[in-house]
C-alpha cells in the first residue's frame, strides 16, 4: 500500500523516514521505510482497527528507567531533568532491512548485537530502526569493527543491518540537537555498512554543487572517463597518497601519475593539491546522488 494515499482521507498524516514523536493524541503506525503519525481525533473507532491491521506499530521497549530517559530525551520535547556528568556518549544508529522473520528471531538478533557492546550499553529500538547508546569510556568498537559486526549478523541471522556512528558528547541539553542532527545525516538507503559524521556530511556539503556551473563542467569529464571518478574518490579515501591509491586499484603508480597530470592539464585543477582533490571529489559526488 502506498502510504501516501492516506493523506486524502487523513489530512494530518505526517510522514517520516526516521522515527517520529509518539503521544498520546496520535496513532503512530511503520511500513518500511516510512513511520507515519495521524491525528486521533480524525480516525474513526473501524479505521483505527483497519490501520492497526495493515500496519506495524513501533513502540520502543523500556526495561529500565534510564532507557525511558534517553528516549524522551532524545524522541520527544519533554522536559527531562538530566543528571550532569563528567562523562561523554556517543550515539550508534542502526537500520535493518525488513526481510521476514519472526518476533524470536529478532529478539535473538538484539541479544547478539548487544553481546559486542558494554554491559552497560542501553539499546532503543522502534521497529527497524534504533539507537545504542554508550558512555565513550566504554566504547570499543570503531568503525572497522562494527563492519565486522554487521557481517558476522547478517551471516548469522540472514538480514542487513546498517550502523551510524556519531561523535561523543557530552550530558547536557545542546546533545539533544545534535542526536537530531546526526539522524537527519543517516542515510537509510546508503548501502555502506557503517557511516560516520564526517562521510554522511561530504554527501550533504556536496549536494549545492549541483546546481553550480562549474561542478557540471568538472563532472563532464567523469561522464567521458567512468573510471576518473573511482580513481578521484580512491585517492581522496586515501589523503592524496598516490601508493595507496595504486595498491587499493591494482594500478602503477606512474599510471596514477599520468591521469592525475591529464586530469590537470584539462581541468586546471590540481588533485595534487588537498583542496583540488576535495572539490573534484564534492563535484562527483553532486552529481552521482
Amino acid at each position: 500500500m502506498n502510504i501516501h494515499h492516506l493523506k486524502e482521507k487523513f489530512p494530518s498524516l505526517h510522514i517520516s523516514t526516521k522515527p517520529i514523536e509518539m503521544g498520546d493524541t496520535v496513532l503512530t503506525f511503520y511500513e518500511e521505510p516510512y513511520y507515519f503519525t495521524i491525528n486521533r481525533d480524525e480516525v474513526s473507532e473501524s479505521d483505527a482497527d483497519l490501520l492497526h491491521l495493515l500496519f506495524e506499530t513501533p513502540k520502543p521497549a523500556f526495561k529500565t528507567e534510564e532507557s525511558k530517559m534517553w528516549y524522551d530525551f532524545l524522541f520527544t520535547q519533554n522536559e527531562i531533568s538530566l543528571d550532569v556528568s563528567s562523562s561523554e556518549y556517543r550515539f550508534i544508529q542502526f537500520y535493518v532491512r525488513r526481510e521476514t522473520y519472526t518476533k524470536k528471531e529478532f529478539s535473538e538478533w538484539k541479544k547478539a548485537l548487544l553481546s559486542f557492546f558494554n554491559q552497560n550499553a542501553v539499546l532503543l529500538e522502534m521497529g527497524a530502526y534504533g539507537v545504542i547508546i554508550e558512555e565513550t569510556s566504554d566504547s570499543i568498537l570503531g568503525e572497522e569493527e562494527l563492519s565486522a559486526v554487521a557481517t558476522t549478523l547478517e551471516a548469522d541471522f540472514y538480514f542487513p543491518v546498517h550502523f551510524f556512528v556519531g561523535l561523543f558528547h557530552s550530558k547536557y541539553s545542546s546533545m539533544r540537537a545534535a542526536f537530531d542532527e546526526e539522524r537527519e545525516l543517516f542515510d537509510l538507503g546508503d548501502k555502506a555498512l557503517v557511516q560516520t559524521v564526517e562521510s554522511a556530511s561530504i554527501k550533504k556539503f556536496a549536494k549545492p554543487l549541483h546546481t553550480s556551473i562549474i561542478s557540471k563542467h568538472i563532472n563532464e569529464f567523469f561522464i567521458k572517463d567512468p573510471t576518473l571518478f573511482p580513481l578521484i574518490a580512491t585517492l581522496f579515501e586515501h589523503q592524496g597518497n598516490i601508493s595507496m591509491t595504486a595498491k587499493a586499484l591494482f594500478m602503477h603508480r606512474n599510471t596514477i601519475q599520468y591521469r592525475m597530470d591529464k586530469f590537470h592539464e584539462q581541468t586546471n585543477l590540481s588533485l595534487r593539491k588537498s583542496d583540488g582533490l576535495l572539490f573534484a571529489y564534492l563535484s562527483g559526488l553532486a552529481f552521482k546522488n
